[in-house]
C-alpha cells in the first residue's frame, strides 16, 4: 500500500466516523447534552450537594416538592449517559426515526420520499417535542448541501 493510498483510506474512516456522529434525525452527537454529558455532570454534582446538606431535603418539601423524586430524577440523570451515538448502539433504543430508517435502509431520514412524514416529523405526532421543525430544517440543510459539508460548517 503506498502513502496516498494509506492517507486515503484513513480519511475515509473519518469521513465514515464523522457521519456517524449525526443522528438518523439529524442530531449532531457534538452538540448533543447526552452525549457531552452536559446533563451527567451537573446533576451529578447536584445530587452530591442535595445529600451533603439534608437540610434542602425538607426545604424542598416545605416549599411543595417532593424530595425523594427530586434525588430520584437526579439519580437517574447522574447515571445516564450516551456512550455511543445512536448509530453505533447508544442513544435512545426506542426511536421511531432510528427504527424506521434502518428498517428502510437509510442513513438519515431525508434520505426518504416521505420525509418528513407525519408518522414522525408531525406537529401532533407522540414525539413531536423530539422531532422539531428545526431538525427538519437540518436535515434539509444536509440533503441540500451534502452531509460532510454540513459537518464541516458544524465546527467553523
Amino acid at each position: 500500500m503506498t502513502l496516498g493510498e494509506y492517507i486515503l483510506m484513513e480519511s475515509e474512516k473519518v469521513i465514515g466516523a464523522r457521519r456517524n456522529e449525526v443522528g438518523y434525525c439529524g442530531e449532531y452527537c457534538r452538540t448533543c447534552h447526552w452525549y457531552t454529558d452536559a446533563l451527567r455532570k451537573p446533576a451529578t454534582q447536584l445530587l452530591e450537594l442535595v445529600k451533603k446538606h439534608f437540610e434542602v431535603v425538607g426545604w424542598i418539601n416545605h416549599k411543595g416538592g417532593n424530595s425523594e423524586e427530586t434525588i430520584k430524577g437526579l439519580e437517574i440523570l447522574s447515571k445516564c449517559a450516551c456512550a455511543f451515538n445512536c448509530k453505533g448502539g447508544g442513544g435512545w433504543s426506542g426511536c421511531p426515526v432510528r427504527k424506521c430508517c434502518i428498517a428502510k435502509g437509510f442513513d438519515f431520514c431525508f434520505g426518504c420520499q416521505e420525509f418528513p412524514c407525519e408518522r414522525n416529523w408531525g406537529e401532533k405526532g407522540e414525539h413531536a417535542n423530539v422531532f422539531t421543525a428545526d431538525k427538519i430544517k437540518r436535515l434539509q440543510e444536509m440533503k441540500e448541501i451534502g452531509v460532510e459539508e454540513w459537518i464541516d460548517k458544524q465546527w467553523k
